[in-house]
């Protein structure tokens, strides 16, 4: 059976614990954490690095903690020089894998949040089809000197959305927004969707590419606005997946969702 270590932070201990490592292990993996399998507290250090010695693939439970987490930093560091190729991104709770680590910005990740079940079978998936020599939608990623970073790169994830926008006191308009993983809505001139309007936060909003059964859906989530992101008149606290006729309000604009299409 292939065996797994999740590094995770202290915080995401009841995520990994209830729900993550029992899927895992449901699917036949061997899955070991340090939050229920150190069996002493004396030689904790030695314990972690004997797991990781014998794991065949390393899980990244990201989330803002454990951007902050200087074990997670330090497990990261060493799986992604020893275990190249086997380091698997697994997305928590928003945040930027990069914070993280350099270079897990170039790894594909798998998506958690909205649906436990799919994310494990595109885990499971994905190791099987490693284990086989294949990589299936993935491809090799190499650096200026020619050496090969990993085999399990994040492959592209676009879609299109059609949004119609509406503005007080304002002409309404349509916009096609082009999603490749991820696109920012704000007052910013950066922002990929600029809304020009007093109450829109500079980075208000991002809407995320995620992939579900080998399907591109997307998300909305909220960047900390001052006024709030609104899904359908509820306010946005965790990604929110979104669909053709729903609503989504930034400050007194509302983008209604005419279309989605994966490209």
């Amino acid at each position: 059976m292939p065996q797994i270590f999740i590094s995770h932070s202290s915080r995401d201990r009841d995520f990994v614990v209830a729900q993550l490592k029992p899927a895992l292990e449901a699917s036949g993996f061997v899955a070991w954490c340090s939050s229920t399998d150190l069996k002493t507290a004396a030689n904790w250090e030695q314990q972690i690095r004997a797991a990781l010695a014998r794991s065949d693939w390393f899980a990244v439970v990201l989330s803002p903690d454990a951007q902050r987490s200087e074990w997670v930093q330090a497990e990261t560091h060493w799986a992604l020089e020893h275990l190249t190729g086997r380091v698997i991104p697994i997305m928590a709770r928003s945040c930027r894998p990069i914070d993280l680590h350099l270079r897990l910005g170039t790894l594909q990740f798998i998506d958690f949040r909205l649906d436990l079940d799919a994310a494990i079978r595109e885990l499971s998936s994905l190791i099987e089809a490693a284990r086989h020599g294949a990589h299936p939608q993935s491809q090799a990623l190499t650096v200026a000197d020619g050496s090969e970073l990993t085999t399990l790169v994040e492959q592209s994830r676009r879609a299109s959305l059609l949004l119609r926008v509406l503005r007080v006191h304002a002409p309404e308009y349509e916009e096609r927004l082009v999603v490749n993983n991820f696109a920012t809505i704000g007052r910013s001139p950066r922002a990929h969707l600029r809304v020009d309007d007093d109450c829109v936060s500079r980075r208000h909003a991002r809407i995320d590419a995620v992939r579900i059964d080998g399907t591109i859906c997307l998300t909305v989530m909220d960047l900390d606005s001052a006024n709030g992101t609104f899904l359908n008149g509820e306010l946005v606290q965790v990604p929110r997946r979104i669909a053709p006729g729903d609503v989504v309000a930034v400050g007194s604009c509302k983008l209604h969702v005419r279309e989605i299409a994966q490209i």
